[in-house]
Order: C-alpha cells, then structure tokens, then sequence
C-alpha cells in the first residue's frame, strides 16, 4: 500500500515541475547542442582552409539549377581534379577561378561562402534568443498561475 504522505509529495512534485517545462528545457538544451556543432565546424573548415586558383574543366547543368564543375588545382605540390555541385552566375570550360579547399583534405573544396556561415550563426542565435524567452514566459506564466493570478 501506498503511503500517502509519498503520494502526495509525488503530486507536489509533479505540479511544481509540468512536463512543459521539462519539454521545453529539453528542447532549448538540443538546441544549444546543434548551435555549438554548428559553430566548431565552421570554425574548423574555415581555419583549415586555403584560397587556390584552379583552372575550370567542365561545366554541365543540373535539374535544379545549380552547376557541376569540375576544377583542376595545384596544392603543395600535387595536382588534383575535382567535381563539385554549386550555384555560379556565369562560368564556363577554361575559366580561372578562385576556390576554396581544405588544407588537411586539399581534394575538398567548400562551396559555402563565409558569408552563408557568419549568417547561419546569427539566425542560430536568433532562435535560441526566441526559445529562451518562450522558456522564460512559460515559466513565468506557470508561478503565476499557481499564484492565482490568472
């Protein structure tokens, strides 16, 4: 049998911690996980990167508009050849190009801009600045319900 000096604490409990408040922490916490991936690996790529000047190869069309390029590229020494599938206004066989590529992977060549990175932040921080204050307004408005006042 159940003592019920336990139950009760057990429903104290529950009634000063909903579970949407647990929810919502739970949420904003993954949130904040996906935020600082996010930035390391930005960080990292851009840190490990380098501008080379490469040679285009061959330009075809895609379906959904964006371009396969392939570049040809001198890095330490090396030559590479690579494809890559990106968004360009104009470009064409025989073309220089500046490119960026990784210098720990030099046959990786990143096609996101610094701008795009620096922007994902900002609307990352935008986000979390919004959770943030739902939690806090749902947490306000649970004690102040709890007061009575509503």
């Amino acid at each position: 049998m159940a003592n019920k000096n336990t139950t009760k604490e057990t429903r104290r409990t529950r009634k000063s911690f909903p579970p949407i408040k647990l929810i919502c922490i739970i949420f904003f916490l993954v949130g904040v996980i996906i935020f600082v991936i996010s930035v390391v690996t930005n960080y990292k790529t851009y840190t490990d990167s380098e501008i080379v000047q490469a040679n285009v190869i061959n330009v075809s069309g895609t379906k959904n508009g964006m371009m396969e390029v392939k570049y040809r590229y001198n890095y330490d020494g090396e030559k590479y050849e690579e494809n890559v599938r990106q968004s360009v206004d104009e470009i064409k066989a025989g073309d220089k190009k500046e490119i960026r590529i990784r210098k720990s992977i030099p046959e990786k060549i990143i096609t996101t801009t610094m701008t795009t990175a620096i922007c994902n932040i900002i609307a990352f921080t935008l986000c979390f600045i919004a959770s943030l204050g739902m939690l806090l307004a749902i947490v306000w408005l649970d004690e102040e319900r709890r007061k009575g006042k509503f």
